[in-house]
């Protein structure tokens, strides 16, 4: 098991640096599927809160608090490493819910309470759900504060992954690759650098919509438990795949996304962040081979997708793949926190 390494402190000021802005909480308080999911999840769940205590972790301006205190929670303890916890506490304060919510202003690691919780509420998702590396500080907080039998909402999670064809994308990865072969640039020979440029480039991940019918074979799923799991299990994950293939296609990569589940005593509710849905902010993650692989009718393509924890508050991703049980692919690795917009041009 990968021992998880630490965050350097100057990745930890980044994070917190652009949190602590209303206007990148603004971004996440406008993404209505998220903001509904949560709402509901609660909301449907309410004799899970009724009278408990709860812990939010990464309370941003509190709204999940309040969401808590509106089912009945008895004491909710929202926790927020930035100063935007400043603003979370007028929102508390303008609710006239002082008494029953407190705004600490902490990280995870350095959190103490006067009570163990029954619940912990979180929404520490990061693109491909595990980017940023918060999730790990909410196990942190299970395994120190979390009574026995107590929940976390939303409970479980799902990583999905299933090749993509998207040639426009492709062109534009190696567009920028092709930029650092020029020999006379006012000059200067840059092909010096093409090879480096073009490990850097590749490794890339497209941030943005994926078009459905961009996806060439059933999604497979890799599950989390977030009740359950081992934090140390969050420092290295390989999502084993097996991807069928009906008609002659190329693929150009692998896409990723990721849904997470409140699951209560009301019932469940899901909230998705597959192309097939609604857009949130998460959008898709798209890892983009050097070289398309060229498929025909009945191929099929196994391997594994492994991502590692790296001290970039994010993970570094590998490829590994066989066609047919006997042709291994030319392995390929990605860096998630390198990740790039990319929307296609509308046509």
């Amino acid at each position: 098991m990968t021992k998880l390494p630490t965050i350097p402190a100057d990745w930890a000021a980044h994070h917190a640096i652009h949190y602590q802005f209303l206007a990148n909480q603004q971004v996440m308080l406008q993404d209505d599927q998220r903001v509904a999911a949560y709402y509901q999840g609660i909301a449907k769940n309410r004799a899970d809160f009724a009278d408990k205590i709860v812990l939010d972790v990464g309370a941003g301006t509190g709204i999940l608090a309040l969401f808590a205190a509106q089912a009945g929670a008895r004491k909710v303890y929202a926790v927020e490493p930035t100063a935007v916890a400043e603003q979370a506490k007028q929102l508390v304060q303008q609710a006239g819910l002082g008494t029953r919510i407190e705004v600490i202003q902490s990280r995870v690691s350095e959190l103490e309470l006067p009570e163990p919780v029954d619940i912990i509420l979180s929404e520490p998702w990061g693109f491909f759900l595990l980017h940023e590396r918060i999730v790990e500080a909410v196990l942190d907080a299970r395994d120190r504060f979390l009574k026995k039998n107590g929940r976390i909402f939303p409970c479980r999670a799902r990583l999905w992954i299933a090749p993509f064809c998207d040639p426009r994308l492709y062109d534009a990865w190696r567009t920028k690759v092709g930029f650092w072969q020029q020999s006379d640039y006012y000059g200067i020979d840059l092909s010096r650098l093409e090879q480096a440029a073009e490990s850097e480039i590749m490794s890339m991940p497209a941030l943005g919509p994926v078009d459905p019918r961009q996806i060439m074979a059933p999604a497979v799923a890799y599950p989390l438990d977030l009740e359950t799991m081992d934090r140390q299990q969050l420092g290295h994950i390989e999502i084993p795949f097996e991807f069928g293939f009906g008609f002659d296609t190329p693929i150009h990569g692998i896409a990723g996304w990721f849904d997470v589940e409140f699951l209560g005593s009301g019932g469940s509710v899901t909230l998705s962040t597959a192309p097939i849905h609604p857009p949130t902010h998460w959008w898709q993650l798209r890892f983009v081979f050097t070289e398309p692989i060229a498929l025909r009718r009945g191929d099929v393509l196994r391997g594994t997708l492994g991502l590692t924890t790296n001290a970039q508050a994010s993970y570094d991703v590998s490829f590994d793949g066989i066609l047919n049980g006997s042709e291994r692919l030319r392995p390929t690795t990605f860096r998630m926190e390198s990740y790039t917009w990319w929307s296609a041009p509308v046509e």
